[in-house]
């Protein structure tokens, strides 16, 4: 537990140095920060020892959970045996029909569907507005601001500000901070059955633990942004900080979900080829060098050995260490899609599988930064910090997910 309570503190601390204007945090914005970290112990508790709570994340998994095998049934259909149907041959020993752009990323298609469709019946942006009113009261930030942090709970880093797009043109620079951090700090729910379903071998109920990951760190954003820049004094805002509605019609809302996650998962099935086809080049490259201490350098020892004090932070046992700072490397680097694949294969503790579902579950690697600042300059053109202020929030992002896997490492793991 001390690894976890020092990281916790030291994370803090990096954000404390990041300030950019520590006399206003210390005589007048420590309030939100000590609220927050407040809430956000409060809410780990509940989400891990009140049985309400409990029973009702079990459920909320166990439902996303079964997207997938709804999705099964659509893949089956359209690919046959690639898709998980029954095979036309007998398969050899120790071979295998899982196809992975086939069989596991099609849920990504269901999921924005569903995400089109609940967005046009009102009820996610309903969601966001209960759920964001809690954290305008707890941290003072704007309704507008609110609701993006609770809508990125469940949708992606572009969706959820979709909800205020209206609103984006006039936020203030410490808002679009926010904004920008709540990308890299969290993943979507489009992607999370496909977490899940790498990890379902060593870890049944992993997707209990990216669900309440993704709680966690939009409270870990909030806290994180209030130290790095302390809020000013508020202009006001439109009454409804809602958006106009996306979708004109039942059908407009399904067919744009389908195409929208029929894009994602294109863009993910393109991204995994060339990642781990550059992984794999690296590799060789690095692969002409002298052996260090025996075994070849690749690109997992190199980020494994600058993640090491992160991993050692985020309280993973001692013998596990380097593996799991090369998953973070790997997530870093590349994407965590791979990281968890990566993490599915080693040969680590389950308690250790469990503190890096915690560390790994956000889009906070290097391709998702001009995603990010791509997409949020399309949306909102305007505002002009959107390049400036980027590499901060990635790094305010990695910051939030590394408080809540030593958080939940603290509560949970000890």
């Amino acid at each position: 537990m001390i690894n976890e309570v020092i990281g916790y503190a030291v994370f803090l601390l990096v954000a404390f140095l990041l300030c950019e204007s520590k006399d206003m945090l210390l005589k007048r914005g420590m309030r939100p920060v000590l609220f927050g970290i407040a809430f956000q112990l409060v809410v780990a508790f509940a989400l891990t020892n009140i049985q309400v709570f409990i029973t009702a994340l079990e459920s909320a998994a166990g439902g996303v959970m079964k997207l997938k095998d709804a999705t099964l049934e659509g893949t089956k259909f359209v690919f046959g045996y690639l898709g998980g149907s029954d095979l036309p041959f007998d398969l050899k020993a120790g071979g295998s029909t899982f196809v992975f752009a086939f069989q596991a990323l099609p849920t990504i298609i269901l999921v924005g569907t569903l995400s089109a469709i609940l967005t046009y019946l009102k009820v996610l942006p309903f969601l966001s507005k209960v759920i964001g009113s809690v954290f305008k009261l707890v941290f003072g930030v704007k309704e507008s601001v609110g609701i993006v942090s609770a809508a990125k709970i469940f949708v992606g880093q572009l969706e959820a500000p979709l909800l205020i797009k209206s609103q984006l043109e006039r936020l203030s620079k410490q808002d679009m901070f926010i904004i920008i951090s709540l990308a890299f700090a969290t993943a979507s729910a489009s992607v999370m059955p496909i977490y899940a379903g790498a990890l379902e071998v060593v870890c049944p109920d992993a997707m209990k633990h990216i669900l309440i990951a993704s709680v966690i760190s939009v409270i870990s954003v909030l806290i994180v942004s209030s130290i790095i820049m302390p809020r000013e004094d508020e202009l006001a805002e439109n009454r409804n900080a809602l958006g106009n509605q996306p979708y004109n019609s039942f059908m407009v809302a399904i067919s744009k979900g389908l195409n929208d996650g029929i894009s994602v998962w294109l863009s993910i099935v393109g991204a995994l080829i060339g990642m781990v086809a550059l992984i794999a080049l690296v590799d060789l490259i690095l692969a002409q060098l002298p052996l260090c201490s025996g075994s070849p350098i690749t690109l997992q020892r190199i980020f494994g050995i600058i993640m090491y004090p992160i991993a050692w932070l985020i309280g993973i046992d001692k013998s596990d260490i380097l593996a799991v700072a090369q998953i973070l490397g790997t997530k870093l680097v590349l994407n965590e899609t791979i990281a968890y694949f990566e993490l599915a294969k080693a040969a680590i503790s389950p308690q250790s599988v469990c503190k890096t579902i915690y560390a790994i579950n956000n889009f906070g690697n290097f391709a998702c930064i001009g995603i990010t600042v791509g997409g949020m300059a399309t949306l909102a053109p305007g505002q002009k910090c959107v390049t400036q202020i980027a590499w901060k929030a990635f790094t305010a992002g990695l910051l939030a997910t590394f408080i809540t896997a030593a958080l939940m490492g603290m509560l949970v793991y000890s």
